[in-house]
């Protein structure tokens, strides 16, 4: 498990990579693989273009990352509108 880390970016999208590479990184500290870090990338990069979609260039994107029991999750708030993306860590053993 690692700590929990709360990232605010702006919308801006000379930004957008910021999320998906904490993400991909927080993924390799919390024991997943390469893959499971591409994957789960991927997934937030979708996410933060939902949630952000009819922001103005004001408005930040707020990313919480937890990593309870062998699964990584990140919640994306912008603008009102919110989403949760979840990644099992296949390094990880099975309950």
């Amino acid at each position: 498990m690692s700590d929990p880390i709360n990232l605010i970016v702006p919308v801006d999208g000379r930004f957008r990579h910021l999320g998906p590479d904490v993400c991909g990184r927080y993924v390799a500290a919390a024991g997943g693989t390469e893959a499971d870090a591409g994957t789960m990338a991927d997934a937030l990069q979708k996410a933060v273009a939902t949630v952000t979609a009819g922001a103005s260039g004001t408005d930040g994107v707020e990313l919480d990352f937890r990593s309870p029991d062998g699964v990584v999750e990140v919640t994306v708030r912008c603008h009102g509108k919110s989403s949760v993306v979840t990644q099992a860590l296949s390094a990880s053993p099975s309950t």
